[in-house]
């Protein structure tokens, strides 16, 4: 074999040639990163692979969601002669359906901020069905928004024992939060839990990620999906430590603001939905002993249960990985079920430095 000697005279035009390249191809890689072109890239073959990869969970069956949706409004206006907003008492069937039928929590995706004009009597109804049944309530916590600063005198604290809380409240960026809507106290007394709502968007405005806890003047506030959870079993131990969460044993990875990624288990409708109208008739009619509409109520024995809207009308149709309008109470479900499968993803870490 002959081999071929590069002459000494021309090393150094090769050390600097590639020397060049390596300036320009750092440059290239500074100019993309420095924008965020590269995120706004990762981001949308993140969502390209969600919708590939989507699966239910073993756990998908044993969540319900009930829609307030169109169907249920045209129903309530035309068949009840009820407009819009809904006296409050027309919950109480919602809640004595879930309660006959045996599901283990119930929780409101809906924020009830303004006291009944039907009257307060009104209020005292949904708050004593409420009384009756594990249901958590929502609030919605902000750092801008909301009347109250401080955490209302009538109200017992969260139960919630959160071990190595010190180390959540103080991250960068999940500072507690500065300001609180409130349901009208009737509820917010009545309910199981109080759960946060809010929920916030990646820097393109999509929902991919989610938070569990918020903290309101020193008390602990969990999220919604979180909440349904421990509506059914308030002693489940939680527990902080840099990185992770842990949720009854199951160790959940968050970032450095507390969010972990959701793991979407398919389009709109994965978890078996049912409309509001269809589950007030049916308890109307069983009360009366007729036939229900939702024949089979095992359906709900032992599922979690969460309301929310999807009418177009009522604005909570959110952009996800898997569809531009996406009801918000299905980002919860979705945190529910991964808490009940603890398959959150879990971003790949970066290698060692050498």
């Amino acid at each position: 074999m002959r081999t071929k000697l590069i002459p000494q005279s021309r090393l150094p035009a090769k050390l600097l040639q590639g020397l060049a390249a390596g300036i320009v191809g750092a440059f290239v890689a500074v100019a993309f990163f420095l924008p965020g072109w590269l995120d706004h890239w990762e981001a949308r073959t993140w969502d390209w692979r969600v919708n590939l990869l989507a699966r239910p969970s073993p756990h998908t069956e044993k969540i319900r969601l009930i829609f307030l949706d169109q169907a249920s409004l045209d129903w309530a206006a035309y068949e009840n002669h009820l407009s819009w907003p809904w006296p409050r008492e027309v919950y109480g069937p919602i809640i004595q359906f879930c309660k006959r039928a045996g599901a283990r929590s119930l929780a409101f995706d809906v924020l009830f901020t303004e006291p009944s004009r039907y009257g307060v009597w009104d209020d005292n109804a949904l708050a004593d069905e409420i009384a009756e049944f594990p249901v958590a309530a929502a609030i919605f916590l902000s750092r801008s928004e909301g009347a109250r600063k401080n955490w209302p005198e009538f109200l017992r604290d969260p139960h919630l024992q959160v071990m190595g809380l010190e180390r959540w409240a103080g991250w960068e960026d999940h500072a507690a939060f500065s300001r609180a809507t409130f349901p009208v106290d009737e509820l917010a007394s009545a309910s199981t839990l109080l759960a946060n709502v809010n929920l916030r968007p990646d820097p393109d405005n999509v929902y991919r990620r989610i938070s569990f806890l918020g903290v309101f003047d020193g008390r602990v506030v969990p999220s919604l999906g979180l909440a349904s959870y421990l509506a059914s079993d308030p002693n489940v131990p939680l527990e902080i430590h840099p990185g992770v969460l842990s949720i009854g044993g199951k160790e959940i990875p968050v970032n450095d603001r507390g969010q972990a990624i959701l793991n979407f288990r398919g389009p709109s409708g994965t978890h078996l939905a049912y409309s509001a109208a269809s589950i007030i008739q049916s308890e109307l009619r069983l009360r009366s002993g007729e036939s229900p509409v939702i024949e089979d109520l095992e359906d709900f024995r032992d599922a979690y249960v969460l309301f929310g809207f999807s009418a177009p009308g009522l604005f909570d149709l959110r952009p996800t990985p898997l569809s531009g309008v996406y009801p918000g109470v299905e980002i919860f479900a979705t945190m529910l079920d991964n808490i009940l499968s603890g398959d959150f993803i879990r971003p790949v870490s970066a290698p060692p430095a050498v």
